[in-house]
């Protein structure tokens, strides 16, 4: 946990100042609150012992002064911290999406997106407590709780020695609750994670659900992920409220110890009235900051889970990059010199493949499912690296590219388009922020979208729901090539992207395409090629080759080697 800790804590580099006023304004607050045991000792001596009633006023006032510059203190303490909370928040969830997006896409893969939304949500904010709240709260503890403990010594050695024996105690019992504690919180984080990832996955099928007339299934799947995660949370609320209430019951049985001490010295005239009232408010004093060590012994049994849980995730290996080569070939666009590819544990999906790509090559891939024509795709855009080969677009290697290079290079419109919960003209200008309204009303005719935009409610200010489920397959599909036409790259990917289309439409948006880009490259993956006019060659993909394929009743289909 050291080590992790360590990696996260380069986030509070250049915040040293801020730290600092935070640790000064919080020692300021800890000598406001140390003040007031003084001041009823004051009053204690003054009027029970003395019988001076001149002092109250002055002594009234002092603690309205002390109560006022303690709101102060607090209002300032808390815009600072929680300003400080949300800067490191952001560049810890910025770190963690960054490095997801670049990780390698096979480790990746293996987690299911509930797990790692609750890393982002749960995980993270723990981990900015503990580096924020844990040394902040930490140090001001101790210091408070050295103070109080001179003073406590000064006031009367022997119940001092008492106090501390108390708090010794309440610390070794919150220690000695670390392992229950973490293992039930690792088991409640896990229910929780299950819980968010059932959600999100049902969420987004929600047609899907219905039309398989599933409803009454998947709320019975849901009342079982909801059992467990109860059953859990009982279980860790059981030990972690042990792990707070034993440690707070010892301390409890040290002040009553201190008080059927006291009033023996008392009574035998040792100890003045106003020498105990002060102690045993400095007990209390005492008693505070050492609760605030237990509760943060606690926080970090269950910040131990969440610092684990991301810091598995940053340690994941990034998809490895390679140097550019030299400058683009415009004479080939894509080039695959002898690719093979294998996922991990299983076959090798592609073996020595070679495939050209002009300007202006309109090339339709063909294959059975799961013959690897989207791992290809992949590849080509750099996700994956070939085991064997080389991978090149413009002469260079696509995982080399920086992303607007890329971009402008290669686009993708695919048979499930990736939209957002946002407006039809924030989903188009996506790829293209910078694009104008005439170049977004013409890539929605080129993809015939323009019609069924203009009939939703406020046409392109219409939002859509996530995923774009309030639109029809097809009408998805349309707005997904209507931003392609919009970024407008050097080679166009089509990964199934007209199935969805009747073949009336489908023939008119293919048109439309070729037409509007004709010096654009097409590398269009289908299981109905016989429906495209104007293609160069087909491909299929099987046995893990690529071969040239051929449509017999279809006399403009070409077929070439690859």
């Amino acid at each position: 946990m050291l080590r992790d800790l360590h990696e996260f804590a380069r986030h509070l580099r250049g915040k040293g100042p801020t730290l600092f006023l935070l640790l000064g304004l919080g020692f300021a607050g800890a000598g406001v609150s140390l003040s007031s045991p003084l001041l009823a000792k004051a009053f204690v001596d003054a009027v029970a012992t003395r019988g001076d009633y001149t002092v109250v006023p002055w002594i009234a006032g002092g603690l309205v002064g002390v109560a006022l510059l303690d709101l102060g203190l607090g209002v300032v303490i808390r815009l600072v911290h929680t300003r400080l909370s949300a800067a490191l928040l952001t560049e810890l969830r910025q770190r963690l999406l960054e490095h997801c997006l670049c990780a390698r896409l096979d480790e990746l893969e293996g987690y299911r997106h509930g797990d790692l939304l609750s890393r982002f949500g749960t995980d993270i904010p723990q981990v900015q407590g503990l580096l924020v709240d844990g040394v902040l709260g930490g140090l001001r503890n101790l210091l408070t709780l050295g103070v109080a403990a001179v003073i406590l010594v000064r006031m009367h050695p022997g119940l001092a020695a008492w106090s501390f024996l108390g708090v010794a105690a309440a610390l070794t019992a919150a220690v000695w609750f670390r392992r229950p504690v973490e293992a039930h919180a690792r088991r409640t984080r896990l229910a929780m994670v299950d819980l968010s990832h059932f959600l999100a996955e049902r969420l987004a099928a929600l047609r899907p659900i219905r039309i398989h007339g599933a409803v009454g299934e998947e709320l019975g799947r849901f009342l079982g992920v909801q059992r467990t995660l109860v059953r859990r949370v009982v279980a860790f609320q059981g030990v972690d409220a042990a792990a707070g209430g034993v440690p707070g019951l010892l301390l409890t049985c040290s002040l009553a110890w201190i008080y059927w001490m006291g009033g023996g010295l008392l009574e035998s005239g040792s100890l003045t009235l106003g020498t105990f009232v002060a102690f045993v408010l400095y007990q209390g004093r005492l008693f505070g900051p050492a609760q605030g060590l237990l509760g943060l012994v606690r926080g970090l049994q269950e910040a131990k889970v969440s610092v684990s849980r991301v810091a598995e995730l940053l340690r994941l290996a990034r998809e490895p990059t390679a140097p550019p080569t030299r400058r683009p070939e415009p004479e080939r666009l894509v080039r695959f010199s002898r690719v093979s590819f294998s996922y991990p544990g299983r076959e090798r999906l592609l073996e020595g493949v070679d495939l050209d790509l002009g300007p202006g090559e309109r090339v339709v891939l063909i294959g059975a499912s799961g013959a690897g024509k989207s791992t290809l795709v992949q590849l080509l855009f750099g996700l994956r690296s070939p085991g064997v080969g080389t991978v090149r677009l413009g002469g260079e290697d696509p995982r080399a590219m920086p992303p607007p290079e890329l971009r402008r290079w290669i686009g993708y419109a695919g048979a499930e388009p990736f939209l957002l919960h946002a407006t039809v003209e924030e989903n188009l200008c996506y790829a293209r922020p910078d694009a104008t309204e005439a170049e977004m009303l013409e890539a929605a005719r080129i993809a015939c979208a323009h019609g069924f935009i203009l009939s939703l409610p406020q046409g392109y200010r219409t939002v859509i729901g996530g995923r774009g489920l309030t639109l029809s397959d097809g009408q998805r599909q349309r707005l997904g090539l209507a931003r392609l036409v919009l970024q407008a790259p050097r080679v166009f990917v089509l990964d199934e992207a007209l199935s969805g289309l009747d073949p009336e439409t489908e023939r008119r948006v293919w048109e439309n395409l070729t037409g509007a880009f004709p010096d654009r490259s097409f590398l269009v993956i289908t299981h109905r090629p016989e429906r495209l006019s104007g293609v160069g060659r087909v491909l299929r993909l099987e046995h893990a080759r690529l071969v040239p394929a051929s449509i017999p009743d279809e006399p403009n289909l070409r077929t070439h080697s690859p």
